[in-house]
């Protein structure tokens, strides 16, 4: 996984101002986004055609990163917390957020084992909340049973989601994570096509966050 470490690394210098998509282990800017994008049901497919993602290799990723999110030095965490910072999140609030994920990893790789679906799917995520960790939590469940997980994101997303989830990919040396995350940063509004690339091949569509209706996508940002 040396080349998420690697983007991740010119994404502290960079801001991700241009490459603020993750896709499948690399940093994209929009550009690239497009060319891909349309190709993103026949590769999730090819995917989820192959050998299933061992939920083991899932739980162990966790275990990592929950240790680097745990100590309050590490380069991850320090990354994360500057792209909190940077959206104006108090301290308090970042506090919460790492306490909380701390919390709910362990948890979700148990019930998530557990309750394993029967088959692995093609599984969109829409973060319709503020919570910078919803996101990222859900793709992990979705992990867990192997899915192929798309997360969109408002376009004024502080990239925490994307970092995080990108963090956990770096965690799985064999790169099936990676392989089966994809996490882009847009408006819902002014992309219409990437709603429609992301949604109409998916098995399932879920929305994280206090909007629960997907009638309701051209009012998220």
């Amino acid at each position: 996984m040396k080349h998420v470490l690697d983007h991740q690394r010119s994404s502290v210098s960079s801001g991700c101002a241009v490459n603020r998509h993750f896709w499948r282990g690399a940093w994209l800017d929009e550009d690239e986004v497009d060319r891909r994008i349309g190709a993103l049901g026949p590769t999730a497919r090819g995917v989820l055609d192959g050998t299933r993602l061992n939920p083991l290799v899932v739980i162990a990723a966790c275990g990592r990163l929950r240790a680097l999110l745990n100590a309050p030095r590490t380069e991850l965490r320090g990354r994360l917390t500057d792209r909190l910072r940077a959206r104006g999140v108090s301290g308090a609030k970042i506090d919460r957020v790492f306490t909380g994920l701390l919390t709910a990893l362990p948890r979700l790789t148990h019930t998530g084992f557990r309750s394993r679906a029967t088959e692995a799917r093609l599984h969109t995520h829409i973060v319709a909340g503020s919570e910078p960790a919803v996101g990222a939590l859900s793709a992990v469940e979705g992990l867990l049973s192997g899915d192929f997980n798309v997360v969109k994101t408002s376009r004024d997303d502080s990239l925490f989601t994307a970092e995080l989830l990108a963090g956990l990919a770096a965690q799985d040396v064999t790169g099936q994570i990676a392989a089966r995350v994809v996490v882009l940063r847009f408006s819902a509004v002014e992309r219409r096509d990437w709603m429609a690339q992301i949604c109409d091949p998916a098995d399932t569509v879920a929305v994280c966050g206090p909007k629960s209706r997907h009638a309701g996508a051209a009012t998220w940002n």
